[in-house]
């Protein structure tokens, strides 16, 4: 019954499939893999690396086991609401240079599904990207109306608050059946496991990597 739901769910999705999805034991894990691809990048792009390595790789397996066994977390999201408030000339999602009263608030989880204005759901965009996301999925609206990936401090800091939304609600030890049938501010389907390349991430992507 699930997989029909499923497959309902993950029709447009770029990034996952039911094969996926039966590679973890339950939402935790996926998000914890994703997080693990993230600094793997991180590393990669650190490294000044065109491809991934066995290095690169090292990293990825070591933070998805300590992630996975719970003797990692993901960290809060203060080191970004400080980059939030000292870089605070550009919009976040694309880029675009412009002055700080020009900016916009946009709720990463939107209001009208639950979203608050808690300093850790609120970034600082243009005009025309805040009214092109709308309420979409902040990761859905990258992957199907800008057919790109987000920068990188974008991304970690959306995974971080799906990661602190999950933990504070049990989500991370729920199955996939399960998590179809809730309402929640995000679209879990839309989140990576796939990273491309660092070199093709760079091509598709602003970084504003610090």
């Amino acid at each position: 019954m699930w997989i029909r739901c499923l497959s309902e769910l993950v029709v447009d999705n770029p990034s996952l499939s039911i094969t996926d999805l039966s590679k973890f034991d339950n939402f935790g894990e996926l998000l914890f893999y994703s997080y693990a691809n993230l600094q793997m990048l991180h590393f990669a792009l650190s490294a000044q690396k065109q491809k991934y390595d066995k290095a690169c790789f090292m990293i990825r397996s070591k933070a998805f086991k300590a992630y996975k066994e719970r003797r990692w977390n993901i960290h809060d999201l203060l080191e970004y609401n400080v980059r939030k408030i000292q870089q605070n000339d550009y919009c976040w999602y694309c880029g675009k240079v412009m002055e700080p009263n020009k900016l916009t608030k946009d709720h990463v989880f939107p209001r009208i599904k639950g979203g608050d204005n808690d300093m850790d759901n609120i970034i600082m965009v243009c005009k025309s990207c805040n009214s092109s996301k709308g309420d979409t999925d902040l990761f859905e609206w990258y992957f199907s109306v800008r057919n790109e990936w987000p920068p990188f401090n974008v991304m970690a800091h959306y995974l971080k608050n799906i990661y602190q939304f999950s933990l504070d609600n049990g989500l991370l030890d729920m199955g996939f059946d399960e998590l179809a049938a809730l309402e929640l501010p995000f679209n879990w389907t839309y989140i990576p496991i796939k990273y491309p390349q660092p070199e093709d991430f760079l091509e598709s992507s602003k970084t504003q990597l610090q």
